[in-house]
C-alpha cells in the first residue's frame, strides 16, 4: 500500500512541475529570446522576479537560471527548452546578428557599443573594465542578508 501512495504522490508532483512548466511555455513571460551558437538564453518573468536562463544544447549539465529554485534544472530551463523546441523561429540568432554587424563602418560600430553601453553599463564588463560586473546571485543574497541585520 505505501509503495502505491509513494507512485501516486510522485505523479502528482510530476503532474504539479508539468503544469507550473506549461504556464510559462512560448509564453509572454520569456522575452529576450536569444540562440547564439549551440546556446539558448532568455529572460523569464518568475512569480518572484525575472530571472536569467540559459542553456547548452549540445551540454545538459551546462544549465543556469537566476531563480532561487532548489530543483535542478528548474521549471524555467524546462519552458526554456519546450518554447526552443516548438518555436525556434521566435529567438534571435545571434549568427543573424554578427552578419548585419559584419557591414557596419568602424564608426557605425562605435556608435552601436556606445549606446549599447548607454543603455547597460554592465556591458563595460565584456570589454574587462573592472567595478561594472554583473551582481551574482551569491552576491545578492549576500547583500539581502546584511540588509535583513541593520
Amino acid at each position: 500500500m505505501k509503495t502505491k501512495a509513494r507512485r501516486d504522490a510522485k505523479k502528482d508532483r510530476q503532474n504539479t512541475m508539468a503544469d507550473r512548466i506549461a504556464e510559462y511555455v512560448n509564453s509572454p513571460r520569456i522575452t529576450h529570446r536569444l540562440k547564439i551558437g549551440r546556446i539558448i538564453s532568455c529572460r523569464i518573468q518568475g512569480n518572484y522576479g525575472d530571472y536569467r536562463t540559459q542553456i547548452d544544447m549540445k551540454d545538459n549539465k551546462k544549465i543556469t537560471c537566476t531563480c532561487p529554485s532548489d530543483y535542478w534544472p528548474c521549471k524555467h530551463a524546462f519552458a526554456l527548452a519546450k518554447t526552443y523546441e516548438i518555436a525556434p523561429e521566435t529567438f534571435v540568432d545571434f549568427n543573424d546578428v554578427i552578419k548585419n554587424l559584419k557591414k557596419k563602418t568602424k564608426t557605425g560600430l562605435l556608435n552601436i557599443i556606445r549606446n549599447m553601453i548607454l543603455r547597460s553599463s554592465e556591458s563595460l564588463a565584456a570589454l574587462g573594465i573592472k567595478g561594472f560586473e554583473e551582481e551574482t546571485r551569491e552576491e545578492a543574497e549576500e547583500d539581502e542578508t546584511v540588509d535583513k541585520f541593520d
